[in-house]
Protein backbone atom coordinates (compact mmCIF):
# COMPACT_ATOMS: atom_id res chain seq x y z
CA UNK A 1 0.00 0.00 0.00
CA UNK A 2 2.99 2.44 0.74
CA UNK A 3 4.42 1.59 -2.57
CA UNK A 4 1.62 2.28 -4.16
CA UNK A 5 1.15 5.95 -2.73
CA UNK A 6 4.61 6.76 -2.98
CA UNK A 7 4.27 5.62 -6.72
CA UNK A 8 1.45 8.01 -7.01
CA UNK A 9 2.51 10.94 -5.51
CA UNK A 10 6.32 10.50 -7.67
CA UNK A 11 3.77 10.69 -10.67
CA UNK A 12 1.83 13.41 -9.56
CA UNK A 13 5.11 15.58 -9.29
CA UNK A 14 6.46 14.29 -12.78
CA UNK A 15 2.90 15.47 -14.15
CA UNK A 16 3.01 18.62 -12.35
CA UNK A 17 6.68 19.78 -13.41
CA UNK A 18 5.88 19.15 -16.69
CA UNK A 19 2.56 21.46 -16.82
CA UNK A 20 4.63 24.02 -14.91
CA UNK A 21 6.83 23.83 -17.48
CA UNK A 22 4.73 23.79 -20.53
CA UNK A 23 2.47 27.07 -18.85
CA UNK A 24 4.76 29.20 -17.18
CA UNK A 25 8.06 29.26 -19.92
CA UNK A 26 7.47 32.65 -22.05
CA UNK A 27 6.89 31.71 -25.55
CA UNK A 28 9.34 31.50 -28.12
CA UNK A 29 9.13 33.65 -31.52
CA UNK A 30 6.79 31.36 -33.51
CA UNK A 31 10.27 31.56 -37.00
CA UNK A 32 11.29 35.12 -36.43
CA UNK A 33 10.04 35.39 -40.17
CA UNK A 34 7.04 37.90 -41.33
CA UNK A 35 5.68 37.16 -44.39
CA UNK A 36 4.41 40.08 -45.98
CA UNK A 37 2.33 40.72 -49.56
CA UNK A 38 2.16 43.94 -51.54
CA UNK A 39 1.29 45.07 -54.76
CA UNK A 40 4.06 45.63 -57.09
CA UNK A 41 4.05 49.24 -57.32
CA UNK A 42 5.93 49.00 -53.97
CA UNK A 43 8.35 46.76 -55.42
CA UNK A 44 11.14 49.13 -55.51
CA UNK A 45 10.69 50.62 -52.46
CA UNK A 46 10.53 47.28 -50.71
CA UNK A 47 13.58 46.03 -52.74
CA UNK A 48 15.62 48.55 -51.30
CA UNK A 49 14.88 48.64 -47.63
CA UNK A 50 13.40 44.86 -46.62
CA UNK A 51 17.42 44.01 -46.55
CA UNK A 52 18.00 47.50 -44.28
CA UNK A 53 14.78 46.20 -41.61
CA UNK A 54 16.47 42.26 -41.82
CA UNK A 55 19.93 43.17 -40.79
CA UNK A 56 18.68 45.71 -38.07
CA UNK A 57 16.15 43.51 -36.76
CA UNK A 58 17.61 40.09 -37.27
CA UNK A 59 13.87 39.18 -38.71
CA UNK A 60 13.65 37.48 -41.57
CA UNK A 61 11.10 39.14 -44.66
CA UNK A 62 9.62 36.76 -47.22
CA UNK A 63 8.03 39.34 -49.68
CA UNK A 64 5.30 38.14 -52.02
CA UNK A 65 3.44 40.56 -54.94
CA UNK A 66 0.22 40.16 -55.59
CA UNK A 67 -2.40 42.38 -57.55
CA UNK A 68 -4.76 44.06 -54.47
CA UNK A 69 -7.84 42.14 -55.14
CA UNK A 70 -5.61 39.13 -54.65
CA UNK A 71 -4.04 40.13 -51.50
CA UNK A 72 -7.45 41.18 -50.16
CA UNK A 73 -9.00 37.39 -51.09
CA UNK A 74 -5.92 36.18 -49.61
CA UNK A 75 -6.34 37.13 -45.79
CA UNK A 76 -10.07 37.68 -46.10
CA UNK A 77 -9.71 33.31 -46.24
CA UNK A 78 -7.24 33.83 -43.49
CA UNK A 79 -4.04 33.20 -45.26
CA UNK A 80 -0.81 33.71 -42.61
CA UNK A 81 -0.15 37.12 -43.78
CA UNK A 82 1.54 39.46 -41.34
CA UNK A 83 2.10 42.67 -43.50
CA UNK A 84 -0.20 43.82 -46.58
CA UNK A 85 0.80 46.50 -49.08
CA UNK A 86 -2.12 47.76 -50.98
CA UNK A 87 -1.93 49.57 -54.51
CA UNK A 88 -3.99 52.37 -53.47
CA UNK A 89 -5.89 53.60 -50.48
CA UNK A 90 -9.38 51.89 -51.84
CA UNK A 91 -8.25 48.23 -51.24
CA UNK A 92 -6.89 49.54 -47.96
CA UNK A 93 -10.35 51.52 -46.81
CA UNK A 94 -11.87 48.19 -47.96
CA UNK A 95 -9.86 45.65 -45.82
CA UNK A 96 -10.05 47.87 -42.94
CA UNK A 97 -13.81 48.20 -43.19
CA UNK A 98 -13.41 44.37 -43.05
CA UNK A 99 -11.89 44.16 -40.07
CA UNK A 100 -9.05 42.18 -42.17
CA UNK A 101 -6.73 44.38 -40.93
CA UNK A 102 -5.92 46.17 -37.58
CA UNK A 103 -6.31 50.20 -37.90
CA UNK A 104 -2.69 51.28 -36.16
CA UNK A 105 0.19 51.02 -37.06
CA UNK A 106 -0.27 51.69 -40.61
CA UNK A 107 1.47 53.71 -42.69
CA UNK A 108 2.22 55.22 -46.63
CA UNK A 109 4.58 54.08 -49.09
CA UNK A 110 5.23 55.92 -52.36
CA UNK A 111 3.27 58.66 -53.17
CA UNK A 112 2.21 59.65 -56.85
CA UNK A 113 0.79 60.90 -59.54
CA UNK A 114 -0.34 60.00 -62.92
CA UNK A 115 1.15 62.40 -65.76
CA UNK A 116 0.46 62.34 -69.45
CA UNK A 117 4.21 61.89 -71.34
CA UNK A 118 3.88 63.31 -75.12
CA UNK A 119 6.70 61.41 -77.03
CA UNK A 120 9.05 64.06 -78.89
CA UNK A 121 8.29 62.14 -82.23
CA UNK A 122 4.54 63.50 -82.50
CA UNK A 123 4.30 66.53 -84.63
CA UNK A 124 1.94 68.33 -82.55
CA UNK A 125 1.83 70.78 -80.35
CA UNK A 126 0.27 69.77 -77.05
CA UNK A 127 0.45 71.54 -73.90
CA UNK A 128 -2.81 70.18 -72.14
CA UNK A 129 -4.54 66.87 -72.52
CA UNK A 130 -7.69 68.14 -74.53
CA UNK A 131 -5.32 69.19 -77.22
CA UNK A 132 -4.73 65.69 -77.85
CA UNK A 133 -8.57 65.15 -78.69
CA UNK A 134 -7.78 67.63 -82.25
CA UNK A 135 -5.05 65.15 -83.44
CA UNK A 136 -4.40 61.60 -84.70
CA UNK A 137 -2.89 60.45 -81.83
CA UNK A 138 -2.44 56.90 -79.77
CA UNK A 139 -3.16 57.63 -76.12
CA UNK A 140 -2.22 54.59 -73.68
CA UNK A 141 -3.78 53.89 -70.53
CA UNK A 142 -2.83 50.52 -68.06
CA UNK A 143 -5.69 48.30 -67.36
CA UNK A 144 -7.77 50.14 -65.11
CA UNK A 145 -9.30 47.14 -64.11
CA UNK A 146 -6.20 46.02 -62.25
CA UNK A 147 -3.66 49.16 -62.65
CA UNK A 148 -4.20 52.52 -59.86
CA UNK A 149 -2.92 54.28 -63.16
CA UNK A 150 -4.93 53.23 -65.74
CA UNK A 151 -7.62 53.23 -63.13
CA UNK A 152 -6.61 57.41 -62.44
CA UNK A 153 -6.12 58.12 -66.64
CA UNK A 154 -10.07 57.18 -67.17
CA UNK A 155 -11.58 59.06 -63.98
CA UNK A 156 -9.28 62.35 -65.42
CA UNK A 157 -10.30 61.69 -69.07
CA UNK A 158 -14.12 61.69 -68.21
CA UNK A 159 -13.76 64.41 -66.89
CA UNK A 160 -13.06 66.26 -70.25
CA UNK A 161 -15.42 67.91 -72.53
CA UNK A 162 -13.77 66.29 -75.01
CA UNK A 163 -13.74 62.35 -73.05
CA UNK A 164 -15.74 60.45 -76.12
CA UNK A 165 -13.31 61.63 -78.57
CA UNK A 166 -10.19 61.05 -76.23
CA UNK A 167 -11.47 57.61 -75.08
CA UNK A 168 -11.70 56.75 -78.60
CA UNK A 169 -7.78 57.04 -79.20
CA UNK A 170 -6.99 54.65 -76.01
CA UNK A 171 -4.70 51.81 -76.17
CA UNK A 172 -4.92 49.86 -73.17
CA UNK A 173 -2.23 48.20 -71.94
CA UNK A 174 -2.20 44.97 -69.21
CA UNK A 175 -0.30 47.19 -66.92
CA UNK A 176 1.88 50.10 -66.32
CA UNK A 177 5.32 48.17 -67.61
CA UNK A 178 4.00 47.19 -71.20
CA UNK A 179 2.81 50.78 -71.19
CA UNK A 180 5.65 52.12 -70.46
CA UNK A 181 7.46 49.46 -72.87
CA UNK A 182 4.65 50.93 -75.67
CA UNK A 183 5.60 54.58 -75.13
CA UNK A 184 9.57 53.52 -75.45
CA UNK A 185 8.99 51.94 -78.63
CA UNK A 186 6.49 54.21 -80.20
CA UNK A 187 3.44 52.14 -80.18
CA UNK A 188 1.66 54.85 -78.60
CA UNK A 189 2.20 58.82 -78.61
CA UNK A 190 0.91 59.96 -75.77
CA UNK A 191 0.93 57.43 -72.33
CA UNK A 192 -1.10 58.55 -69.03
CA UNK A 193 2.10 57.07 -66.51
CA UNK A 194 3.56 57.90 -62.71
CA UNK A 195 5.22 60.52 -62.41
CA UNK A 196 8.09 58.44 -60.79
CA UNK A 197 8.98 57.23 -64.77
CA UNK A 198 10.05 60.74 -65.57
CA UNK A 199 13.91 59.71 -65.35
CA UNK A 200 13.45 56.70 -67.58
CA UNK A 201 11.07 58.89 -70.20
CA UNK A 202 12.80 62.00 -70.39
CA UNK A 203 14.69 61.26 -73.53
CA UNK A 204 11.66 60.28 -75.47
CA UNK A 205 9.26 63.24 -74.10
CA UNK A 206 8.58 66.02 -75.71
CA UNK A 207 6.02 67.24 -72.71
CA UNK A 208 4.56 66.42 -69.65
CA UNK A 209 1.40 67.32 -69.14
CA UNK A 210 -0.06 67.96 -65.86
CA UNK A 211 -3.83 67.52 -65.41
CA UNK A 212 -4.50 69.44 -62.83
CA UNK A 213 -2.63 72.40 -64.40
CA UNK A 214 -5.51 71.92 -67.19
CA UNK A 215 -8.21 72.34 -64.91
CA UNK A 216 -8.71 68.64 -63.80
CA UNK A 217 -8.91 66.92 -60.63
CA UNK A 218 -6.09 64.60 -60.02
CA UNK A 219 -5.66 62.37 -57.12
CA UNK A 220 -2.59 61.18 -55.32
CA UNK A 221 -1.68 58.03 -55.26
CA UNK A 222 -0.28 55.83 -52.49
CA UNK A 223 0.42 51.88 -51.30
CA UNK A 224 -0.85 51.81 -47.49
CA UNK A 225 0.19 49.30 -45.59
CA UNK A 226 -1.53 47.39 -42.68
CA UNK A 227 -0.89 44.28 -40.41
CA UNK A 228 -3.35 41.48 -41.34
CA UNK A 229 -5.57 40.25 -38.65
CA UNK A 230 -4.37 36.99 -39.76
CA UNK A 231 -0.80 37.69 -38.63
CA UNK A 232 1.15 35.02 -36.15
CA UNK A 233 3.95 37.49 -35.70
CA UNK A 234 2.00 40.46 -34.71
CA UNK A 235 5.18 42.58 -32.70
CA UNK A 236 7.48 41.94 -35.62
CA UNK A 237 5.01 42.84 -38.30
CA UNK A 238 4.44 46.46 -36.01
CA UNK A 239 8.37 46.85 -36.13
CA UNK A 240 8.32 46.40 -39.93
CA UNK A 241 5.27 48.81 -40.26
CA UNK A 242 6.88 51.55 -38.02
CA UNK A 243 10.64 50.94 -39.65
CA UNK A 244 8.32 52.07 -43.19
CA UNK A 245 7.55 54.69 -41.74
CA UNK A 246 10.79 56.11 -40.56
CA UNK A 247 12.98 58.63 -42.17
CA UNK A 248 15.30 56.26 -43.67
CA UNK A 249 12.32 54.58 -45.59
CA UNK A 250 10.96 58.46 -46.70
CA UNK A 251 14.88 59.52 -48.06
CA UNK A 252 14.90 56.33 -50.11
CA UNK A 253 11.48 57.05 -51.52
CA UNK A 254 12.56 60.52 -52.55
CA UNK A 255 15.50 59.34 -54.34
CA UNK A 256 13.75 56.80 -56.27
CA UNK A 257 11.44 59.79 -57.69
CA UNK A 258 8.36 59.37 -55.30
CA UNK A 259 7.25 61.47 -52.60
CA UNK A 260 7.59 60.75 -49.43
CA UNK A 261 4.16 62.28 -48.08
CA UNK A 262 0.90 63.15 -49.36
CA UNK A 263 1.72 66.63 -48.54
CA UNK A 264 5.18 66.54 -50.89
CA UNK A 265 2.82 65.69 -53.75
CA UNK A 266 0.43 68.57 -52.85
CA UNK A 267 3.43 70.84 -52.71
CA UNK A 268 4.48 69.78 -56.36
CA UNK A 269 0.91 69.94 -57.25
CA UNK A 270 0.90 73.86 -56.46
CA UNK A 271 4.18 74.91 -57.93
CA UNK A 272 3.25 73.10 -61.38
CA UNK A 273 -0.11 75.00 -61.72
CA UNK A 274 0.74 77.60 -63.44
Amino acid sequence: MKLIIVLTLIFAVIIGGALYYMYSRKPSSTSGEIIVDAAPIAKPILDRVIGVFENKTGVKVDVSYDASGVIYTKIKEGAPIDVVVFASRDWGLKALNEGLVYPTPSTGLGYQLVVVYVRASTPHNITCLDDLARYNVKIGVANPDVAPAGYEALRIINQSPNAGLLKSKIVVAKDIAELATWFKIGVVDAAFIWNTFNSTLANLTKAVIYPWRCGYNTTVYYSPVYISKTSRNVQEARELVEFLSSDYVKNVERSLGFFATEEEARVFMRSTST
